[in-house]
This record gives structure tokens, C-alpha cells and sequence, in this order.
């Protein structure tokens, strides 16, 4: 083959490469989640994860009103335990579930439950970086990517009809809305009410409401749960599992920036965390895990400053210490005079 030729034949394959990689780019889809929900092993099978609200996940597939996507981040290694179910090779043991991030104590982007099987991708130090496929309700996310517009047009079998709208039941007399089969009243249904069938669970049926609360009443109760902090910490250590990844807005008293040692087995090793004196009226300690983004605003706070922190619960009840630790999503420093 001449020089001539080698050319060609090179720039034939350039091109070709080009167009292979241009046309993979363009037919990713992204889910974005915009309510935290559930990640499930089939459509309405069993949870496996979840998710949290602002999660960005590429696509595999869709069927009906689920769509499958592919979760992928980095575990603390001791919460994992090797297996070799079902073409798994590793599997949460961490009493409780642990975390998923997008790095190393990173940003947490979905709650693995304990016993969730994963597929081992790299490792860095005491982190393994993980991936496992899963389904999404459709409506809790938000699809982009030139596939979204297609996905929204034609039913992912091929059919040219359009999917179903989700069925929707129709209360028959006064009924009682729980937030999970085994939670609290959060609600109650008049008789002739509505609401779209998310999904089943043996007698229990997941429903969603599309309704209005009137704006002023339900203001005043967000702020008066921005000051009271809702849950505390005397709620959470009496009853630790039932609040476990309960968001909480707490005013604290800033005692230390201290970094977990091996034996404090509520952290992972490294791992950064606040100190802290808990909101008025509660006189023990409560424990804040830091993230990364948030750690810069960490090391700027002084002794015994207060701030108000929010965060979620990642238990309400230390195995060693008896307080609250906090996975922080939100640091607030309160201005020079400030109460």
C-alpha cells in the first residue's frame, strides 16, 4: 500500500470513528431525578436503593410508565462484603445500608438498602466504585437527550400507540393516606378523591395527589418548622430506625472540626464531622458528617459559634456515642449579631 493510500484508508477510518461516537452521543439519555425515589430491581419489584432528588442518570431502557437507568458511584469498602450472587460479585453488609457517591466522600447521590447486590468497577484506597441497573417511576424524573424527545413520542416496545396514563383510583368513602404501610397519617381522603396508582405492594396501593394547600397557612407552618428544627434529637434517639433519612433543620452550637477515627464505627474512617451542641432545649452532643463541597464552610466556623445546619439522619442513635449523626447537606453561619 502505497503513502497515498495509508492516508486515505486513515482518514476513512477517522471519519468513521467520528461518526460511531457522534451517533452514541446522540442517542444518551439522561434521567434527572426531581423527587427522591425509589430504585427497584424490575418495574414495581424490590427496592434495591434510594435515590435522591438532583441525581443525573444515563438510561438503559424504558417500559410503561418505568424507565430503567444505571446507578453508578463510589461505597465505603468495610459497608460491602464480597458475594457471588446472581453475576454480583459484592453486596452491602452495613447494618442499615450506606451511602452511594459520586467520589470518594463526595456528594451522596441515593441510599443503598443492606443487602443490595453490586457489580465492582475500580477501587481507590478504602473506596470501591460501584455500579448496578435499576427502575425509576417515570414521573419522578426528568429525561434530556435526543432519545427523551423520541421516548415521549413512541412506546419503547416499537408500538405507535402512545403509553397509558397511570391508572387512578377513585376513593370509594373516607380513607386514610399513610406515608409508607407501616408510617404516619399524612393526610385523609374525602369521599369522590383522586389520585394517580403509582405501584403495589401486596393489599397496599402508592399513590400520588395533585391538589393546593392554601399559601399563607402553609407558609407559617414552614417557618415554624425552620425554627423548631421539626424532629429532635431526643425524638431520634428514642426511636432511631423509624427517622433514619429524615431531613432535619437544626440551630447548633459549634464545638469542633474533627476528623472519625477506625473505632467510631457511625463514620467511615477519615471521614470529616462537626461536633456540635444540639438545638435549644436538648443538652447532648449531636454529629455531623460533612461532604466535601461543604468542608471549606466547615473550617471557617469558630468554637462555640452558632449556625444552622440541615441535613438528613443517617442514624438517630450512635452505637458508640448515643447522639444523632447528621449527613449535612447545608451549613448556614449566622451574621456578626445575629440572635
Amino acid at each position: 500500500m502505497n503513502s497515498l493510500s495509508k492516508i486515505v484508508t486513515g482518514q476513512v477510518i477517522w471519519l468513521l470513528l467520528v461518526a460511531a461516537l457522534a451517533t452514541s452521543l446522540q442517542g444518551q439519555t439522561t434521567a434527572r431525578v426531581v423527587t427522591e425515589e425509589n430504585f427497584r430491581r424490575e418495574p414495581n419489584g424490590t427496592q434495591l436503593a434510594t435515590v435522591l432528588q438532583g441525581a443525573e442518570l444515563p438510561v438503559v431502557d424504558q417500559q410503561g410508565g418505568w424507565v430503567q437507568v444505571e446507578l453508578s458511584g463510589w461505597v465505603w469498602a468495610p459497608s460491602l462484603a464480597a458475594t457471588s450472587r446472581e453475576g454480583f460479585d459484592l453486596r452491602v453488609s452495613a447494618d442499615g445500608g450506606e451511602n452511594l457517591r459520586l467520589r470518594p466522600q463526595g456528594e451522596v447521590v441515593a441510599r443503598l438498602l443492606e443487602g443490595c447486590l453490586l457489580a465492582r468497577m475500580d477501587e481507590s484506597g478504602n473506596w470501591i466504585q460501584v455500579r448496578r441497573r435499576g427502575w425509576l417511576w417515570r414521573a419522578s424524573v426528568e429525561m434530556s437527550g435526543s432519545a427523551a424527545a423520541e421516548a415521549s413520542s413512541a412506546d419503547p416496545s416499537g408500538s405507535d400507540e402512545p403509553d397509558e396514563p397511570p391508572p387512578v383510583v377513585t376513593a370509594p368513602t373516607a380513607l386514610i393516606v399513610y406515608a409508607t404501610p407501616a408510617g404516619d397519617t399524612i393526610a385523609t381522603f374525602q369521599p369522590g378523591a383522586q389520585a394517580q396508582v403509582l405501584g403495589r405492594t401486596g393489599d397496599w396501593i402508592r399513590i400520588r395527589v395533585d391538589g393546593w394547600v392554601y399559601g399563607p397557612a402553609a407558609l407559617d407552618s414552614a417557618l415554624r418548622l425552620a425554627d423548631t428544627g421539626d424532629l429532635t434529637p431526643a425524638q431520634l434517639r428514642a426511636d432511631p430506625a423509624r427517622y433514619r433519612g429524615a431531613l432535619v433543620r437544626w440551630r447548633v452550637q459549634f464545638v469542633s472540626l474533627q476528623r472519625a477515627e477506625s473505632t467510631r464505627r457511625d463514620f467511615q474512617e477519615g471521614e470529616p464531622f462537626i461536633l456540635a451542641r444540639g438545638p435549644a432545649g436538648d443538652a447532648g452532643f449531636v454529629y455531623l458528617a460533612v461532604p466535601e463541597e461543604l468542608l471549606p464552610v466547615a473550617e471557617s466556623l469558630r468554637p462555640l459559634e452558632f449556625v444552622t445546619v440541615v441535613g438528613r439522619v443517617r442514624t438517630g442513635r450512635s452505637s458508640q456515642m448515643g447522639g444523632p449523626v447528621i449527613d449535612l447537606t447545608d451549613i448556614e453561619p449566622e451574621e456578626p449579631g445575629g440572635r
